[in-house]
This record gives C-alpha cells, structure tokens and sequence, in this order.
C-alpha cells in the first residue's frame, strides 16, 4: 500500500513538473519569463527596416522585436511607420493585436470607412482579410503588436 502511495505521488509531481514546463518552454505565449516580471525601457529596442513600401515608395514600415521574433514566430513587438505611409490591400496569414502608441492610424477593410485611431486605440485584424493599414499623421505612427505566429503580407491579397 505503501509503494502504491508512493507511486501515485511521484506520478502526480511529475506531471505537475511536466505542465509547468510545458507552460514556460519557448513556445509559451505570451512568454512566461520563468514566474519572472521584466521591465524593459524603449532605450533597449532597435528598429530596422522591414523592406516593406507603402503606396509612395518612399514610405516605409521599421520594425523592433520586444519578444519573440516577428520573422519566425510568436512575438509582440513595435512597428514604426513613416509619415503618410498608405499600405496597398493586403492580408497577414496570421490574427494579430494592436495597440498605438504614437501618431494617428487608419485600419480598414475595401468598402469600410475609415476611422482616425490615436494613441491608446486598439484593432485586431484576422488573418485572410483583406485590409489597408495608413500613418494619416505628419509625424511617424508607431504601433505594438501581439501575435501567435510570424507576421507576413501578402500582396495582392490572398482571403479565405
């Protein structure tokens, strides 16, 4: 009875050890930091260019990962676009979250009208939708994502 006892118990901390694991492993989203709170100030964030052009070509988005990595899988991390940034119809494979953090954005499907989101707005965007993201203001607009998967776009858009 005793061995059974025994048994079941080291059963039972191993599968709590396990799923504790699981949780923290580096597919964890968002990422658990071992139990450990962080405080991270915008001083540490490098932004590059994401390549990526709006309608003028001389407009750009520039890109900085907080966590995770935005070109390989789950991450949250600041976009930053140029002044007058006006992206063509597009679709993302993935959802994402957004909040702004700086300037004035539009984001809207073809048909909707669009409507300003200052510093404090929120959008989530499903995958396969077609959108267009724009900067309506005269300084860069910056953005925080959150997003389970890799960030992408497809050109001409590709819905469901």
């Amino acid at each position: 009875m005793k061995l059974r006892s025994l048994a079941i118990t080291v059963l039972a901390v191993l599968t709590v050890a396990t799923v504790s694991h699981a949780q923290e492993g580096p597919t964890a989203y968002p990422p658990l930091n071992g139990g450990t709170s962080i405080s991270s100030p915008a001083s540490k964030y490098t932004f590059s260019d994401t390549g990526a052009r709006g309608v003028n070509p001389k407009t750009g988005i520039q890109v900085a990962n907080v966590w995770g990595d935005v070109t390989k899988g789950a991450h949250g991390s600041f976009f930053r676009f140029d002044p007058g940034f006006v992206s063509p119809v597009h679709t993302h494979t993935y959802d994402y979250y957004a909040v702004v953090i700086k300037g004035e954005l539009e984001n809207y499907q073809p048909g909707q009208t669009p409507e300003k989101l200052g510093p404090g707005s929120y959008w989530y965007q499903r995958g396969k939708q077609a959108h267009t993201t724009a900067c309506v203001s005269k300084e860069s607009c910056e953005i925080y994502i959150v997003q389970q998967n890799k960030f992408d776009a497809q050109i001409p858009p590709k819905v469901e």
